[in-house]
């Protein structure tokens, strides 16, 4: 029988390791992560891997740059699609 308090920790560093993966595709790699937050390359390493937890302030910091760059990603397809809904046929 799986206990329920491993399973949410698996969970918890998968859900970490994907958010600086993203986080490290917005900014350009890992030291660009670590320099945004003021972290050590090692520490975002870490993290990746799934060998560590970022403190909660620097997973909210990623998360915060996620969603600001979907919502801004969302919003320019609005436009796109506008313009092209408007353009005469």
């Amino acid at each position: 029988m799986s206990r329920p308090d491993l399973q949410y920790r698996g969970m918890a560093k998968n859900v970490y390791s994907r958010t600086v993966d993203m986080a490290s595709e917005i900014l350009g790699g890992q030291e660009a992560v670590a320099s945004y937050l003021g972290a050590t390359p090692e520490m975002v390493a870490s993290w990746a891997t799934g060998a560590a937890e970022p403190a909660l302030d620097f997973f909210l910091r990623l998360v915060e740059l996620i969603e600001q760059k979907t919502v801004f990603a969302a919003r320019s397809a609005t436009v796109v699609r506008s313009r092209r809904d408007e353009t005469p046929k």
